[in-house]
């Protein structure tokens, strides 16, 4: 085999890249310039040998390189499908492809053929007679690829100008897969136990961090780990980002809204219009919660003081972040108030400095070279490099990306002009990737600097289009090269040293003098340059930001070459006599209903927002704007004068309209079916709108339409079933009371959504011929039944069908649909009786969800489901039935109130795949004079199997899970477990690496403990010496063990808490707990002895209790870290070592009558009066 890969790599099972191809008619020409060119460009590829014979069954070694590989290139030749190994493999990588869930992608390259060449098929005609049993899955593969759209070549084509196109578009989708941030995590962790154990979560007064160091250090993605971390240990968290950018652009009130929006209603925060109100709003709302704020990057203390000014302001046990540069922002007062000395704010400070060599060259070579380290040829160019750019995070990831895949030459020249900007410039180094950009490229990254980060990113790429900067291509680029992020929500992210930069060049084209740069993005600046009149034909970009600015026609007068005006509530009087002709994006929210401008012709306008503004359809400014025959995007969402759309014929070019949120709007203007370029259309929000216009079936581009969440009737004319491009159609949360017949005319439909339109009842039978429908959604409707002509639905993966009032059972039909992969069904409180057995034909099927149903049986064709990895039983009270399960499942609920059959005690069928294999039967039911008592569990569970639910089960003696191997989470709630229950296989080793045990939710918790202690008599001990890598080991009146419990094996043990566990004499092995912070081992009446403690170095909370016979606590003075100690009720204990050493904010020894000088003894430094005793649960 060859690999594209160094010696160094050669040990990876994963490739990047893998290559399919016909070796007679490629191997030596074109397959080999693009296996070379990919090595050459850094990428791992993978190319077969000529050695493997044609015609011979695929190893495992070519198998696993398919599944480990990212991108397929299948390259078509003239002789490719005369080649079964090729075929074989084509079939094998479409398979690997359609389970990867969108990771996997194939990029197909056609030689001087067709995807619907005849050769393909006539060729293929052979093959077939040849070898029928594959034919058809190669058949399928073959049809499947042919409709991917890749590169063609003719003979008379350049084979080098192809393969760079290809390499670089796969360089491209290679590189957004390694920007998941996760990925990228070098070095942070002990950083991130440091800032984590800086803020203990459990003490009770409020605690300010500031994260402070120099710009690109990583201090954002440093707090986001944190936060991700900890916040589900708050009652409300809120992450406040880029706190500097917005309070310049936004204000500080804004900022307000932002902290408050995710603890208050929306429409009390709209009420917020000064910062006084802000800050009283603040105090009141979070003064009594706990809560976990972020404000990333300030720079001001002004930001603080109308943020966070004091401790006071939040409720107990809350926890602030500040990011910044500016160690001198932070002046927090932390005075205490009438609420007691509890609510004072204790300021931290944590400085982040630059990374450690290694972690800085591993981090650079994921960029450079999407590995974890350097090639051996280029280790020495990466060790100068790292060390050139200083160790700083951004630095390293913009250089690494922006030489990934170039040549040693391009490496050295890069590197002689790091070396001549010094380290601590970043911003130069920055440069030197920003100067690689073409003219086109670097306009768009400066108007994303200046004013678009945190923007959705598609009404932008209109506006860029129209001035021929290729923003597509652009944007691809500003990604590989790492200058600029798409976020989940479609918008640019960037961070705040490249924001900065981009800011920085402007500046530079005349750094006193604003009016001669090209962008103004400060709103100040920006009004100046108005009403000083003091526009130059340089200026391109204005953005205003106030409210009520007049604008005459003399103040722009020079602005010829304006193509960006961004202002609110702007009031433009005057003849402009076509001054801003250029103008291609205008933001003019918060429009007035009075419009005093003529001849304000914006003829190559492209993205209009009117959105907020007073408007209606009888404002008199449509007839200047219906002149904008170019206009693209026309954003009227929030405008709630609006009753009727206007004539927007005029528009012929338009592709966007938003109407979000025009709750007023009750009709929709005939004239839109005029507009033919029209793909999207936003009438969410629109609660008063009654339907749409029989015209809307004339527009032939509309892709998506988002329908009102509307409370009065709505309808669908018959018409919608022309829009023949039509992919995604939303009437969820709306009264329609029924689908067109129609519908089954839009045959690119593919995620249709009926969630909660509570009216319909009935779907009608043209909803089959939906040939491209992916995902359905009847969930919370009123249907009765299904119609059978859902089975024609070839293409369905997902149907979601949960709380369906009336459905009683399932069509046989579903069995048709055979790429379905999720059927959720939940809550359907009517579904009864059997499921049908042609459920079992769903070959594809993932997620199986009936809980909640009244189902009594599933068939045993249930077996079949070899997908199945998901099935839900919860709470299906009738069903008395259950099926061997397929060796797939990984994750079982299973958890009933009552059962009402009986099953043979002593059958024990025959482990085995088959369709046919019996059922095997519940066990045993009771019936109890104290009530219910359930006594049952499948014999046979599926190896695979990782996560397992029961509830309200007593389990019976001589119960064995002999095949639960894999199993990582046993939840048993409510369970009583009879004596001799043998829970998992202890020899099975395979176990020590992934068992969590008793990991359960507080509010779970005591209702298990209560069953714990008839968990007695079982091999335990054995059992826990597998386990290895657990955090939390918590075990409470449980008798599992005879003498000792063993812990010196779980190394990275992080708390150990241990109640009423009667049996144990000795704990063994605590010394070699290194990572231990919590100790609790309370009513333990048969310990005598436990390990000297001196080792642990991070125990920060111990308490020793309750446990008569200890005779004595070693090591206690060497616990440098501990902050709480509590050692209660032990009246045989006779000594302690001093602990004055240590600095102890509560220090409590009581009801322990041997020892001297010790008894009832209290110490706390935490703000409390030394004589209240301490409330220890706080702490323990």
């Amino acid at each position: 085999m060859e690999r594209g890969m160094s010696s160094q790599a050669s040990s990876r099972s994963s490739y990047e890249v893998f290559l399919n191809f016909r070796g007679v008619d490629t191997r030596h020409g074109f397959t080999d310039f693009l296996y070379h060119g990919m090595v050459g460009a850094g990428i791992l590829v993978f190319r077969d040998s000529e050695s493997l014979h044609v015609g011979e069954e695929i190893g495992v070694e070519l198998l696993q390189a398919i599944e480990n590989s990212k991108i397929y290139i299948p390259i078509f030749s003239a002789n490719y499908v005369s080649s079964c190994w090729c075929l074989r493999e084509l079939a094998y990588m479409v398979k690997c492809t359609l389970k990867s869930n969108g990771n996997k992608e194939i990029l197909p390259i056609f030689l001087d053929v067709e995807p619907v060449d005849v050769k393909l098929k006539t060729n293929f005609s052979n093959l077939q007679q040849m070898l029928c049993s594959e034919a058809e899955s190669w058949q399928k593969a073959l049809i499947a690829v042919g409709k991917i759209k890749g590169w063609n070549l003719k003979k008379d084509e350049s084979q080098v100008n192809l393969i760079q196109s290809v390499i670089e578009a796969v360089l491209v989708k290679l590189n957004v897969r390694y920007k998941n941030v996760t990925e990228h995590l070098v070095g942070v962790d002990n950083r991130v136990e440091a800032i984590i154990k800086m803020l203990d979560v459990e003490f009770d007064g409020v605690k300010f961090l500031m994260i402070h160091g120099m710009g690109g250090v990583g201090k954002t993605t440093l707090t986001k780990v944190v936060f991700n971390r900890l916040s589900s240990r708050f009652q409300g968290c809120n992450f406040l980002s880029d706190v500097r950018e917005s309070s310049e652009r936004h204000g500080l009130v804004h900022l307000q809204k932002q902290l408050l929006s995710k603890f208050l209603d929306r429409c009390y925060v709209d009420q917020i219009n000064e910062v006084d109100h802000g800050i009283d709003m603040i105090k009141r709302v979070l003064n009594n919660k706990k809560v976990l704020i972020v404000l990333d990057d300030v720079d001001e203390n002004k930001q603080l003081k109308n943020l966070a000014e004091k401790g006071n302001w939040f409720g107990s046990g809350s926890r602030i972040i500040i990011t910044t540069r500016y160690k001198s922002v932070l002046m927090i007062d932390g005075e205490a108030t009438s609420e007691g000395p509890i609510k004072c704010a204790n300021v931290l400070t944590y400085e982040v400095h630059e990374m450690e060599f290694r972690h800085a060259l591993e981090l650079f070579s994921r960029h450079a070279f999407r590995r974890d380290s350097p090639p051996d040829d280029y280790v020495y160019l990466s060790e100068k490099v790292v060390s050139t750019l200083g160790k700083l995070p951004l630095a390293l990831e913009v250089t690494g990306s922006s030489i990934s895949g170039r040549s040693k030459e391009f490496w050295v020249d890069t590197l002689k002009k790091l070396e001549k900007a010094p380290s601590i410039e970043v911003q130069k180094t920055l440069m030197i990737t920003y100067e690689r950009l073409d003219d086109a490229q670097r306009q768009v990254f400066l108007d994303i600097s200046c004013f678009f980060v945190n923007e959705d990113k598609t009404y932008p790429c209109y506006m860029w289009e129209d001035c021929e900067y290729h923003p597509y291509n652009a944007i691809e680029i500003l990604c590989l090269m790492s200058l600029i992020k798409i976020k989940d929500d479609n918008t640019f992210w960037m961070h705040d040293q490249l924001r900065d930069l981009g800011r920085a060049i402007v500046r530079e084209e005349n750094f006193k003098e604003p009016h001669k740069r090209s962008r103004v993005w400060n709103h100040q600046e920006a009004l100046s340059i108005l009403e000083q009149k003091k526009g130059s034909k340089k200026i391109e970009a204005l953005s205003l930001g106030s409210r009520g600015v007049i604008i005459m026609p003399s103040e722009v007068s020079n602005l010829r070459h304006l193509r960006f005006l961004d202002g609110n509530e702007m009031f433009l009087v005057g003849d402009f006599n076509n001054l801003l002709s250029n103008l291609r994006w205008l933001s003019w929210r918060w429009c007035p209903f009075e419009f005093a401008a003529t001849n304000f012709h914006l003829v190559n306008l492209i993205v209009l927002d009117l959105s907020h503004s007073y408007v209606s359809e009888k404002w008199i400014g449509w007839n200047q704007i219906k002149v904008a025959s170019k206009l693209k995007v026309l954003d009227l969402s929030n405008c709630n004068d609006l009753m009727r759309t206007p004539d927007l014929s005029m528009l012929v070019s338009l592709e966007r309209l938003i109407l979000e949120g025009c709750r007023n709007l009750i009709e929709i203007d005939p004239s839109i079916g005029k507009l033919k370029l029209l793909t999207a259309l936003n009438l969410n929000g629109c609660h008063a709108l009654e339907g749409l216009p029989y015209e809307i079936g004339c527009l032939d581009a509309l892709t998506e339409i988002l329908m009102p969440r509307s409370s009065y009737a709505f309808k669908l004319p018959e018409t919608i079933g022309n829009l023949k491009s039509l992919l995604t159609l939303d009437v969820s949360h709306s009264w329609i009371r029924l689908l067109p017949n129609s519908i089954g005319g839009l045959v690119k439909l593919r995620r249709l959504n009926l969630f909660k339109c509570l009216k319909i009842k009935k779907l009608p039978d043209s909803v089959g011929e939906l040939q491209s429908l992916v995902e359905l959604d009847l969930s919370s409707t009123s249907l009765g039944h299904l119609p059978d002509s859902i089975g024609n639905l070839k293409q369905l993966t997902v149907l979601r069908m949960s709380h369906i009032i009336g459905i009683t059972k399932l069509p046989r039909a579903i069995g048709l649909m055979e790429k379905l992969e999720e059927l959720e069904a939940s809550g359907c409180h009517r579904l009864t009786g059997e499921i049908p057995e042609e459920i079992g034909r769903l070959s594809c099927l993932r997620i199986l969800d009936l809980s909640f149903t009244r189902i009594s049986r599933l068939p045993i064709t249930v077996g079949c489901l070899s997908n199945l990895q998901t099935l839900n039983l919860e709470s299906c009270s009738k069903l008395n039935l259950l099926p061997q399960l397929p060796p797939s499942l990984s994750c079982l609920r299973w958890a009933f109130d009552t059962l009402k059959f009986c099953g043979n005690r002593t059958y024990m069928p025959e482990r085995d795949s088959a369709c046919h294999s019996s059922i095997v039967p519940l066990y045993e039911v009771e019936e109890r004079a104290s009530g219910k008592t359930k006594r049952f569990l499948p014999w046979l569970l599926s190896s695979s199997l990782r996560e397992f639910e029961v509830g309200n089960l007593s389990i019976t003696p001589r119960m064995n899970y002999p095949h639960l191997s894999n199993l990582s989470t046993l939840r048993l709630q409510s369970c009583s477990i009879s004596d001799y229950f043998d829970v998992l296989p202890v020899e099975r080793p395979i176990l020590s690496e992934q068992v969590k045990i008793m990991q359960l939710e507080k509010e779970q918790r005591e209702s298990v403990v209560s069953e714990m202690e008839r968990w007695s008599g079982l091999n335990m001990g054995s059992f826990l010496l597998q386990i290895k890598r657990l955090r939390h080991l918590e075990m409470r009146t449980c008798k599992f063990f005879s003498r000792e419990l063993r812990l010196s094996h779980m190394k990275i043990l992080e708390e150990v808490n241990l109640f009423g566990c009667s049996l144990f004499v000795e704990i063994c092995g605590l010394e070699e707990l290194g990572s231990l912070c919590f100790l609790s081992i309370v009513d333990c009446s048969s310990m005598e002895r436990m390990s000297n403690l001196s080792k642990l170095r991070k125990l920060r909370k111990l308490r020793v209790g309750e446990c008569p016979k200890l005779k004595s606590v070693e090591g206690l003075n060497h616990l440098e870290s501990l902050q709480k100690l509590w050692i209660h009720d032990c009246c045989l204990l006779e000594s302690l070592a001093d602990t004055s050493n240590l600095r102890l904010e509560c220090s409590t020894i009581e009801h322990c009558e041997r020892l001297p000088n010790h008894n009832s003894y209290c110490k706390c430094h935490d703000n409390r009066d030394s004589d209240t005793e301490p409330d220890h649960a706080k702490y323990f």
